[in-house]
């Protein structure tokens, strides 16, 4: 993929990370079952795994596992679930520095029932007893000279002073609005957002309507760089600052195991193709042949693509792709 000038993204020597991360670090206990429990009794799972899991940690995930510098700040318990939340970043070569763990505190942890006739999940949350991440832990240094920060809104305090931090040094932050996440609070923090990416449920509550170019529009309001919006196996939609917009179709692959994590693995593929140079409609092909590979297992990280699955991917459907322009 070339260096384009539809992007301008800074590729620099100096950048210490290419992507930095502020979110919540968990364990998920993933489920395949026939159908969703309706009451008190016993469930049989079919297909059954266990792996770290979030939103912002599992696009950092992606984005190593393509290749890019990335590092995790966050702080965990000292449980045994800690233990295998940093083994599986290491495992996907996100540098955990600062991932901190406080004593005498448990992590978070998910347990997804996944319906196997249609992938739809369940998901029950234990958010863990650690304390929130202050100001005083981030590395300033750091995201002073990293190339981008990815958000979500947790840790609140923290995510805002980092991206003015990373704004103060000139780099990029992105933010993930996912599906059932919306809420007002979070619109301070989007007008210092540069890559502005939510899922079709966040652009619904937010605008208020069903309409894609209003969901745009409303988006657009804080003059990002980009706006977009994810609507899984329907691709995405997404407007440059002062362009029109543009739609990415979703990939075809088969078989498809599970959806979960898909979302954050575009996210991540998406920013590891921002951080190399890549123009908008480049970031947007590639991280969609990213989420797509990683539909094949079952699990966030169950299929992570390296950069060389994703170019054959791309050039396999590339003319499919033209086709639906």
């Amino acid at each position: 993929m070339s260096v384009s000038a539809d992007s301008t993204a800074e590729v620099s020597e100096h950048r210490s990370f290419d992507i930095l991360g502020i979110g919540m670090s968990m364990i998920d206990s993933i489920q395949v079952v026939d159908e969703f429990p309706s009451g008190a009794g016993v469930t049989e799972s079919s297909l059954a795994t266990l792996m770290g899991g979030g939103p912002v940690p599992t696009a950092l995930c992606a984005a190593s596992a393509l290749g890019g510098r990335t590092a995790m700040i966050d702080q965990i318990g000292d449980d045994w679930r800690a233990g295998l939340i940093q083994r599986d970043f290491e495992k996907f070569g996100v540098d955990c520095r600062y991932l901190k763990r406080q004593e005498k505190r448990s992590s978070s942890l998910g347990a997804v029932l996944v319906r196997q006739v249609d992938g739809e999940r369940h998901i029950v949350f234990s958010r863990g007893t650690f304390d929130e991440l202050s100001s005083s832990q981030l590395p300033v240094k750091d995201l002073e000279t990293c190339s981008i920060l990815h958000l979500n809104g947790r840790h609140w305090d923290s995510a805002c002073e980092a991206a003015r931090l990373v704004k103060g040094g000139r780099g990029r932050v992105s933010f993930d609005g996912g599906a059932n996440r919306y809420e007002r609070r979070f619109i301070p923090l989007l007008a210092e957002v540069d890559i502005l990416i939510v899922a079709r449920d966040f652009a619904e509550k937010l605008s208020k309507s069903k309409d894609r170019e209003s969901q745009l529009t409303a988006l657009r309001q804080w003059d990002a760089e980009l706006v977009g919006i994810t609507d899984g196996k329907n691709g995405s939609w997404f407007q440059p600052r002062g362009e029109a917009w543009f739609h990415q179709p979703a990939f075809a692959i088969s078989p498809v195991i599970d959806t979960t994590g898909c979302g954050d693995a575009f996210h991540g593929a998406f920013l590891y193709s921002l951080s190399k140079g890549d123009s908008w409609k480049e970031c947007a092909a590639f991280a969609s042949a990213a989420a797509a590979c990683n539909a094949t297992a079952l699990g966030g990280r169950g299929d992570l693509p390296s950069r060389e699955r994703v170019l054959a991917m791309l050039e396999s459907q590339a003319f499919t792709l033209l086709q639906g322009e």
